[in-house]
């Protein structure tokens, strides 16, 4: 099968700007330029362009040129893992911002959710994960205390490593599985205070509890984390058995 010349002159320029010719935030070429660099016609450029930003590789501003688009990072569905990790795994550098940490009674949704009662104490860690000085992320941990004893004793190391990092060094903890829950709604004025952001924007609210090798629910996750920055990637295999 022939591939269109501008499919062809999308995937060169998508390659590109993977490869870091064309760095987030920088214009390409004019599409004159691009005319001459390819030796076709304007509106074969034009057709790749749009290709380009439908795949979210690019964005056209009139008055401007055609811009790359800032990346959003994706997390991968088939792996427990953190915020931190995901990122560090992409050469990002991860900060942490409002970090908080105390016990308290479980809320009603943490009693459900790790089947405990109500007199057994949980951590709550509360942080803002930041990326290049823009928080992305607000993140809500609920931990059973009594698989993480003192926990509040290694607050300062969460800043300089990631939580699962910490829990399997520190306390030995094995992560089995997980269940995510992912659902998107538009940014209020509680989202507008925590990100910065004048307008508003796509959240994801994804949460998680997380299991240990034993069976045992220790940990609730509540995070939202803007939508315009970060993507999940859910790997799919095989059909279900009949």
């Amino acid at each position: 099968m022939n591939i269109p010349l501008y499919i062809k002159i999308a995937n060169s320029l998508e390659e590109e700007i993977k490869n870091g010719k064309y760095k987030e935030g920088q214009l390409l070429p004019t599409e004159e330029e691009l005319e001459s660099i390819f030796n076709v016609s304007r509106i074969t450029v034009r057709n790749a362009l749009g290709v380009l930003e439908k795949k979210e590789y690019v964005v056209r501003k009139q008055g401007k040129g055609t811009i790359v688009h800032q990346t959003r990072i994706a997390q991968k569905l088939n792996f427990i893992s953190s915020f931190t990790e995901t990122f560090e795994q992409k050469g990002f550098s991860v900060e942490t911002g409002l970090l908080s940490m105390r016990k308290v009674e479980p809320p009603e949704e943490v009693i459900n959710a790790l089947e405990i009662s109500k007199n057994e104490d949980v951590y709550m860690l509360q942080r803002s994960r930041i990326i290049e000085g823009e928080t992305i992320a607000f993140v809500t941990n609920y931990i059973l205390s009594k698989v993480t004893p003192k926990l509040e004793d290694k607050a300062q190391r969460l800043k300089h490593i990631g939580l699962y990092k910490l829990l399997e060094a520190e306390y030995g903890l094995v992560l089995k599985n997980a269940v995510e829950t992912i659902s998107v709604y538009m940014s209020g004025p509680l989202e507008s205070d925590i990100f910065h952001t004048p307008g508003r924007i796509p959240i994801f609210n994804s949460r998680r509890i997380t299991y240990l090798e034993n069976g045992v629910a220790f940990e609730l996750i509540n995070s939202i984390i803007r939508a315009d920055k970060y993507k999940f990637t859910v790997h799919l295999t095989g059909r279900p058995p009949s």
